[in-house]
């Protein structure tokens, strides 16, 4: 059956009518509307099987010339350009009616309605025009906007280095992908069908390197089109994946003025800003600022301390969890269901936690070094007048997964009244989620989430190894995504290289960086390395750099790097800082380091299964940014269910 759009753009007393003939169409036809009504060129685009194309539409009278001035203007570059006229349909109320210029357009067709119900299927088959591939690439360029995305946006197009003129710079989205950006843009005409819902929420599910960036990116920029009197903003996980969205979209289109871009947490600060009505304020605890609030709580003269038996780690993130999951009092934390955590707690150790929390609270709400993050952003959330928020008409949010539920609040809390909001999201990733479901935390994406299963950036043979790992969990989760590896772009297995020291693992990579960029010849903005914690990106930007030269490498945990040399230099951030990011080769160094750390002696046996499944969802995370070449160093051996997916270099320590 053929794959139809609800056909918005068609008035609905004869949608009905017209939609029954187009569903009858068999496998390999794909019937669009065209959101954009400024670059409308026919109500109805439908593509065909061996690049064939028909327009339609519906009138109650025959359009004239100056209506379907596009469509003739459209059809003049397609023959000026060597190609052929695509063939209108004119779906029209009267039988006898004829198009005024039918004998000097011949492209210009029409059908009374009782007719296309009787012979529509015949009529559709019949006018088709097939094309030639270039011609393919003009037409679905020019009709399909919202699917057309350029070579420096994607890793489909070749590592090395290459002819880069225009021809070899069309890449569009495929079918599924583009029907997820376009996700409830084209509205009816006569009546919002959605104006019944609190506040509208889609949802996009996929796997690393399904498109889910490139979605994002495209629905921004269509709605922003679409809506220029809205005001959207794109809200990312991480810093280095908002200056690699940025750059995309300054170098595709330019950034449209109704488009805000930046992590989630300068948005949160924006907010606090205009709900105190300030200018200047303190900033960010950072971890070495945390360090002396900890010393006041973490003491044995502090009784309800000496109460817990549990690390100081474990009451710390208790007290984050505290705010993130915005529970309001301590009845509410005595009887909450902390399922996911990695460790109980009685309810007469929550007291303790209870009364530990609270001073925390109080020394930081007088201190004047600045803000726990997620205090301000729980305190922004329960405020009761939240009128000095500064709204949005659309909230896009990357990498939902790891929002945490005050994340979300304060989303909802910034939606205009008639705002709408867009997720991607990839569950298989969600290290920090803790089993979060979206029903619990108010969005309901029942019926409303689309499933993307079948990767573009990246390998078989990388995704599979990739995988292994997380099907090694044993995890039966509904929003797991199984990848779809059928007809997938065949390359080489990762390489892993063990090495018996950090000092070792380190000249090793550089000798295989050096041969990357000399023999390989990949270009420097095509390679990604990936540190652990022990060796910092300021560290190993360093020791690049020494090799190859100054100014070849960008540290992306360095805000005032990052802003203006994304896209032209090796990009250097932490394992924990790669979500969303993408590119052709990518290293990932001190394995060793994030597998030890489940086999720490004083966590106990939950803790260790938690850690572990996080510190392979990490590593999942880091694998699958590669597109056509994986690197993996590590001083500890990997799990063994990846031994035949991986080529061994080396052995462990």
């Amino acid at each position: 059956m053929a794959h139809v759009e609800p056909l918005h753009t068609i008035t609905r007393k004869v949608r009905k009518h017209i939609r029954t003939v187009l569903t009858s169409l068999p496998d390999g036809f794909y019937v669009r509307d065209q959101v954009l009504e400024s670059e409308r060129i026919a109500p109805v685009v439908i593509e065909g099987p061996s690049k064939s194309w028909l327009l339609l539409g519906y009138s109650e009278d025959i359009p004239s010339e100056a209506e379907l001035q596009k469509l003739i203007q459209f059809n003049q570059e397609q023959q000026d350009d060597g190609g052929y006229p695509i063939k209108y349909l004119a779906i029209t109320k009267n039988v006898d009616d004829l198009f005024s210029s039918s004998s000097e357009y011949e492209f210009l067709h029409h059908v009374s309605l009782k007719e296309f119900r009787k012979d529509g299927l015949e009529l559709i088959i019949g006018k088709l025009t097939e094309v030639s591939d270039k011609q393919y690439e003009h037409v679905k360029y020019a009709l399909i906007k919202e699917a057309n995305i350029v070579s420096h946006c994607t890793t489909r197009a070749p590592i090395n280095s290459r002819d880069t003129s225009a021809q070899l710079n069309k890449f569009f989205l495929n079918y599924d992908q583009e029907m997820a950006t376009r996700l409830d843009m084209v509205e009816d005409t006569e009546g919002d069908d959605y104006g019944h819902e609190e506040f509208p929420v889609r949802l996009i599910n996929g796997v690393a390197g399904s498109g889910k960036t490139l979605i994002l990116i495209n629905r921004a920029i269509l709605y922003c089109k679409k809506y220029p009197n809205r005001q959207a903003v794109l809200l990312i996980h991480n810093k280095p994946v908002t200056e690699d969205i940025k750059y995309r979209i300054k170098n595709w289109i330019g950034m449209p003025e109704n488009l805000t871009v930046q992590t989630f947490l300068s948005f949160a600060w924006r907010q606090k800003a205009y709900s105190e009505n300030i200018r200047f304020f303190k900033a960010i605890l950072t971890q070495k600022d945390i360090d002396p609030f900890k010393e006041l709580l973490f003491i044995d003269s502090n009784p309800s301390y000496k109460a817990l038996m549990i690390s100081d780690d474990q009451i710390w993130s208790e007290i984050e969890y505290i705010n993130d999951y915005l529970i309001k009092d301590l009845d509410t934390y005595l009887d909450y269901e902390r399922h996911g955590r990695g460790f109980s707690l009685q309810k007469s150790q929550r007291y303790f936690v209870w009364e530990l929390y609270e001073l925390a609270v109080a020394s930081m709400s007088s201190n004047n070094k600045g803000y726990l993050t997620s205090l301000y952003i729980r305190n922004l959330c329960l405020m009761e007048n939240k009128n000095g928020l500064k709204k949005y008409d659309h909230i896009l949010l990357d990498e939902a997964q790891f929002f945490t539920p005050s994340w979300l609040q304060l989303v909802r809390e910034s939606l205009t009244s008639h705002g709408s909001i867009f997720m991607c999201a990839d569950p298989n990733q969600g290290f920090l989620k803790s089993r979060l479901s979206w029903k619990s935390v108010g969005f309901n994406v029942r019926g409303r989430t689309r499933k993307l299963a079948y990767s573009y950036r990246t390998t078989y043979e990388i995704l599979r190894a990739a995988n292994q790992l997380l099907e090694s969990l044993n995890e039966d989760s509904e929003d797991f995504v199984r990848p779809d590896f059928d007809n997938m772009e065949r390359g080489d297995k990762p390489q892993v290289i063990y090495t018996d020291s950090a000092s070792d693992e380190q000249k090793r990579f550089i000798n295989e960086l050096n041969t990357c960029i000399q023999v390989d010849k990949v270009p420097l903005n095509q390679i990604v390395v990936l540190c652990n914690e022990k060796v910092s990106p300021w560290f190993m930007k360093s020791a690049i750099e020494k090799e190859i030269g100054v100014n070849t490498v960008v540290n992306c945990n360095n805000k005032s790097e990052v802003e203006n040399n994304i896209g032209t230099r090796i990009r250097v951030m932490s394992v924990n800082s790669c979500t969303g990011i993408e590119a052709g080769v990518v290293f990932v160094l001190g394995i060793g380091e994030l597998l030890n750390k489940a086999k720490n002696i004083e966590l106990e046996e939950e803790e260790q299964k938690q850690v572990q499944h996080e510190s392979l969802r990490k590593l999942y995370v880091a694998m699958t940014r590669a597109g056509q070449k994986l690197v993996l160093f590590s001083t500890e051996k990997l799990p063994e269910e990846m031994d035949n997916l991986v080529n061994y270099h080396g052995h462990p320590a």
